[in-house]
């Protein structure tokens, strides 16, 4: 691999032998940025907006005619991004001149030597074809002359070549991108939304295949795809900005499972004055909905990051790379952790003051607006909630809870233990220091008062008759004591209830249809005033513009 240097409009010169990322959403700017950068550079530029139609027949033209034809898309390209391209007959035709100008050079080789010469094996004709067999081993590339057809090698009978107009897009695709590549005169080739028309899979196939065939050049893509994105191995990212400059992004040293949230945040559109990544599964969890519900308004973007863990990746990760125009937040469950751990996490990160999302739903005043909308007496419900759960957190129930609390204060004690001050540059000692520190824990007795004072705590948490249980108890456990007291069917119900009420715009919507030409009030408009006044006091404030109050 040769190090290139390429310049890029708004940071410094890029000087490696990696891929470069320019990642972006529609209306970005990728492309303009794509076109100043082919203005500074010498680039061989694969257009977006290519047409990989090929003729039956190749045109037959002189080398330098064929090179003028494909150059003309190219300039096109550079000023006119939007229209097609065309040059896929002349590229094939040009690697097809190409292949039989060597081959006729090593006959005449051979004739003036006197005696065979050892066979050409490597055109860039016979290149395609080795990485077509490669990616497609069902199909034979039979380009022989200047009459291009593809041959099925895996119905067991004796089928008959078809033209290239009849492959599928992706087979055009893939043909057309290798033609591109091999032909190429230029030592950066940019390529334009390089996973168009490919299913994921081979998009990462075909352009690993790519860049090993040309480890002389640099490729350049631009794209909106993040897993594409991320499957370039050692690429520098950048992010498109909308003055056709760009930022760069460091990803090398993010998790995996949480780069995507990190850079998809990262390319939302800039007038995001809020980015906010939560604990949960997009789609797959209550978190998500009720979140997303919340933080409805278009100024703010909410995203589920997975874990406790990812969500601190997260947040830190964009504050780092310093490319978010807005705020960036995150809002982690307080869950068994004990305040030594809650109290250390970075910057930007928000502790639930309850155990956990669904936690909220019991909130007292939550079970109080939700039972007036069913019709059901609030005190009475809530009452009901208090004996249910007295009843139920009994037992290996509850024991399992301070275990759990006992353990997480025990894993916190033996971070610190193992930590790197303990490791020394001799095995022996390493080990020495470790005992040490456990032996001054002193952990059985210690870990037999902690399980007094956790008892005591949970057990006062379950006896208060306030909110104070929804610190210390499971929130899910408790959520679903919920439903049946007030004559729902299922949590789901429940959570959908709650959902829907704190959506403002499906609020709107049930109030227009619900009220007509009276202009009176409606049963959700209500709810979903109750709710907003007993939720905020745990959740981020529902618009951006309003976060510091």
């Amino acid at each position: 691999m040769v190090e290139i240097v390429i310049k890029i409009p708004g940071i410094d010169d890029q000087q490696g032998d990696s891929p470069i990322i320019i990642l972006g959403p529609n209306g970005s700017g990728k492309t303009r940025l794509a076109q100043s950068i082919a203005g500074v550079n010498e680039v061989a530029a694969i257009s977006a907006q290519r047409r990989t139609w090929v003729d039956d027949s190749l045109p037959v033209q002189s080398e330098q005619q064929l090179r003028t034809n494909v150059r003309s898309y190219q300039d096109q390209w550079r000023t006119n991004a939007w229209q097609t391209t065309e040059e896929f007959n002349w590229v094939l035709s040009q690697l097809v001149q190409d292949h039989t100008t060597i081959l006729t050079e090593r006959n005449a080789e051979a004739v003036a030597a006197g005696h065979p010469l050892p066979p050409v094996e490597h055109t860039n004709l016979i290149r395609l074809q080795g990485l077509w067999g490669r990616l497609f081993p069902a199909r034979k590339l039979e380009i022989l002359g200047f009459f291009p057809k593809v041959k099925r090698l895996d119905t067991g009978q004796n089928d008959q070549p078809y033209h290239l107009r009849e492959m599928s897009d992706g087979e055009r695709t893939v043909l057309y991108m290798a033609a591109r590549v091999l032909t190429s005169d230029k030592s950066i080739i940019l390529v334009d939304e390089p996973e168009l028309h490919m299913h994921s899979r081979l998009a990462v196939q075909f352009w690993n295949e790519a860049e090993r065939l040309r480890p002389d050049c640099r490729f350049i893509y631009i794209t909106h795809d993040l897993n594409f994105a991320l499957s370039r191995r050692r690429a520098t990212v950048l992010i498109a900005r909308a003055n056709s400059a760009a930022e760069s992004i460091l990803v090398e040293d993010l998790p995996s499972s949480v780069a995507p949230e990190i850079l998809g945040a990262a390319t939302l559109p800039f007038f995001a004055k809020r980015i906010f990544f939560f604990e949960g599964e997009n789609d797959t969890a209550f978190a998500s909905d009720f979140l997303n519900a919340w933080l409805s308004d278009d100024e703010t973007f909410a995203i589920p990051a997975g874990n406790r863990d990812s969500v601190c990746a997260s947040v830190t990760g964009l504050k780092k790379a310093g490319i978010a125009a807005g705020e960036v937040l995150g809002l982690v469950d307080r869950d068994f952790y004990p305040d030594s751990i809650n109290d250390s996490l970075p910057e930007g990160i928000t502790v639930l003051p309850l155990h956990e999302i669904e936690s909220v739903l019991c909130d007292s005043s939550v079970v109080s607006a939700i039972a007036c909308h069913l019709g059901k007496d609030p005190k009475q419900a809530w009452d009901q909630f208090l004996n249910r759960t007295q009843e139920v957190f009994t037992g290996k129930t509850l024991n399992s809870i301070i275990a759990n609390r006992v353990r997480a204060r025990v894993g916190d004690l033996l971070d610190g233990a193992f930590s790197g001050a303990q490791i020394s540059t001799e095995t022996s000692r390493t080990c020495e220091n470790h005992c040490a520190q456990l032996s001054d824990l002193d952990l059985p007795a210690r870990t037999a008062t902690m399980f007094k004072e956790e008892e005591a705590l949970v057990r006062n948490a379950l006896n208060s008759g306030r909110d104070d249980m929804l610190v210390d108890l499971p929130g899910k456990h408790l959520l679903s004591l919920l439903p049946d007291i007030l004559g729902l069917k299922s949590t789901s119900e429940l959570t959908t209830l709650v959902v829907r009420a704190i959506d403002q715009k499906a609020v709107s919507a049930v109030e227009k249809e619900e009220t007509g030409e009276s202009g009176k009030g409606t049963h959700m408009k209500q709810i979903a005033i109750d709710l907003e006044i007993a939720l905020k006091k745990y959740l981020p404030s529902r618009k951006a513009s309003t976060l510091s109050e």
